[in-house]
């Protein structure tokens, strides 16, 4: 499955669930992705910082009409982990298997400047110190429109069911993100990670 066709099938996933059982039965290929989904697809950030403020938002723009605006107004450039958004993985992870993080964003102009953000690390990560990183890659969020962002990577240890989580590192400048659904994929280990990269 190529990069492409994960996004399409997240995408046609996330637009089956928010529409009518009838019309869930037309996505063949967004149910079959979920046999990979180790979480449970949503918009529940659980968004911490002393740098950020964060509220709800209601936007019929994205799938499921609901993101997160996370506003970073003191930025740690040198800890941006002190300015995050994380949600749980529910999943079993067994070292080497091949996982995408894959979630709906957008950014919101700052003083004036362009619509971006800088995600400086997405990663899965154990749900616990030390924190060891899973699989990890960075997102720059370029547009002020919905987008599917996606980091994929060969997992770097086992985790148990609950045992890991997402965090996204927003703390690295001032910025505007709004994060929008989640989705956690683990296609074992047989998947060609370099599909992901096209």
């Amino acid at each position: 499955m190529t990069k492409i066709a994960i996004l399409a099938a997240v995408a046609a996933l996330s637009l089956s669930a928010a529409a009518p059982p009838a019309a869930r039965a037309a996505e063949p290929a967004a149910q079959g992705i979920m046999k990979y989904a180790i979480n449970k697809p949503s918009v529940a950030w659980n968004v911490y910082g002393p740098g950020q403020t964060n509220a709800p938002v209601k936007d019929k723009a994205v799938v499921g009409g609901n993101g997160v605006r996370v506003q970073v107004t003191s930025p740690t450039p040198d800890k941006p982990w002190d300015s995050a958004a994380g949600q749980a993985v529910n999943g079993k992870i067994a070292k080497g298997d091949i996982v995408t993080i894959a979630f709906w964003a957008k950014a919101e102009p700052v003083d004036g400047g362009p619509a971006t953000a800088n995600i400086t690390s997405v990663r899965v990560q154990q749900a616990a110190e030390p924190w060891g990183g899973i699989v990890e890659g960075k997102v720059a969020v370029t547009s002020g429109d919905w987008q599917i962002y996606t980091v994929s990577g060969r997992a770097s240890m086992d985790a148990d069911k609950g045992g890991a989580g997402v965090a996204l590192h927003l703390g690295s400048a001032k910025q505007t993100v709004v994060l929008g659904p989640l989705f956690v994929l683990d296609f074992g280990p047989n998947y060609d990670p370099s599909m992901a990269a096209k």
